[in-house]
């Protein structure tokens, strides 16, 4: 199951994340390319499953790891081909083991290259090794002789290492082609480090309402600096507000907010999607459009070709959707036959409470079923996924 959700999630951003249009994105897509960027620098199951449906996609997943006594540095280098240069997106993973947390406790502010600036320890140190790494010195050398931007990303831990990265970068004389973009990132460094680094570099701190991190380090006189941006998740969101899963909810009702109002989700010719069957009481009003958004989404992304019916989405009782899954009415096969599209899909998604390891979960289920022009049904598939550990979007 977990890996019909990686893959599921891959195909909802493949025309974002395997054909690039240009090197620099636009701020949704960023936004979105760099949490789910952030996900996959996490070296658990779902981590290693997201890196390889990435490779299987076009991109370049580097690991870029270095050992030291003070800190294990670990990070992903993402690289793709554009049509007008190559896109970089460096992301740092975050806490994930003991010797991480130790570094998080290591608050002693040290001396930083600048006059008077003083920056967080254990995130020092993990700078120090990451950037005195053989791999990341050629990456560095990389930079200086080309005109390639660097996207530096991270979640927590990863992101306050992914600052002190740019700073760095940025003593070297690469801050006008480095891009830094946090989630929930504690602050690294004293109101001298961040009056000297204030500019110097684009930096976006994305934090969640509701996070503690983000203010965890104020009361040692450690002060945050560049453009602050701020997610309200939704009610429905039941997750630990600093966890990467939740950013990511965020990200993805950000850029569908976007796409819907640009259009991006038409799509060809060939199979003849219905209105999205949403069982009445799954979701939350408010999130039903994020939801057909992001099916939508995933049948364009697949390449055979959709037309979608004027209507999106209806929602139906469960007991009504048992009784008519099984027959297509015959008013979408004409409307198939008049768009041209020699298929037609029936889908349906709903939420159901299940009992998992001695718990109540919630589960997502999509079925489809895909007819001929004459009614007969060619296949059909049921897909599932719970949300323990993802909210619901990610999960569908």
């Amino acid at each position: 199951m977990l890996k019909k959700f990686c893959r599921l999630m891959i195909f909802c951003l493949t025309v974002l994340l395997s054909s690039p249009t240009s090197a620099q994105l636009r701020a949704e897509d960023l936004q979105l390319t760099c949490a789910f960027a952030s996900m996959a620098a996490y070296s658990s199951e779902t981590g290693t499953l997201v890196r390889n449906e990435l490779t299987a996609r076009g991109w370049t997943v580097e690991p870029i790891e270095a050992y030291a006594s003070k800190a294990d540095a670990k990070a992903l280098l993402l690289r793709q081909d554009a049509p007008d240069g190559r896109l970089n997106i460096l992301a740092l993973c975050g806490t994930e083991d003991r010797k991480d947390a130790e570094i998080d406790l290591r608050v002693k502010p040290v001396p930083f290259d600048v006059e008077g600036g003083s920056v967080h320890q254990g995130f020092n140190d993990y700078t120090d090794v990451l950037l005195n790494s053989e791999r990341f010195q050629a990456l560095i050398g990389e930079l200086k002789s080309t005109n390639e931007r660097l996207y530096l990303t991270g979640h927590s831990l990863g992101g306050a290492v992914a600052i002190l990265t740019a700073a760095r970068l940025t003593e070297l004389g690469l801050g006008d082609r480095i891009e830094v973009l946090t989630f929930g990132a504690p602050a690294v460094g004293d109101r001298y480090f961040a009056e000297h680094f204030d500019g110097k570099f684009n930096l976006m701190r994305i934090t969640v309402s509701g996070d503690p991190i983000k203010k965890s380090l104020r009361a040692l006189g450690y002060a945050h600096f560049g453009i602050p941006i701020k997610y309200i998740p939704e009610k429905s969101v039941e997750h630990f507000r600093h966890k990467m899963a939740v950013y990511l909810d965020c990200a993805l009702r950000n850029y569908y907010d976007v796409a819907v109002n640009d259009d991006m989700l038409d799509g060809g010719s060939k199979i003849y999607a219905t209105p999205l069957r949403i069982i009445r009481g799954s979701f939350d009003a408010n999130d039903e459009k994020y939801v057909v958004a992001i099916i939508r989404d995933v049948l364009s992304s697949r390449g055979s070709g959709v037309v979608f019916d004027r209507e999106a989405s209806v929602t139906i009782d469960g007991d009504k959707h048992e009784e008519d899954f099984a027959e297509v009415d015959e008013e979408y096969l004409t409307r198939a036959r008049t768009a041209g599209c020699d298929r037609v899909l029936i889908q349906s998604i709903e939420v159901k409470r299940v009992r998992e390891a001695r718990a109540d979960i919630d589960r997502i289920v999509i079925e489809r079923v895909v007819y001929n022009l004459n009614g007969f049904p060619l296949s059909m598939q049921t897909s599932s996924m719970n949300t323990k550990e993802l909210t619901a979007l990610e999960a569908i």
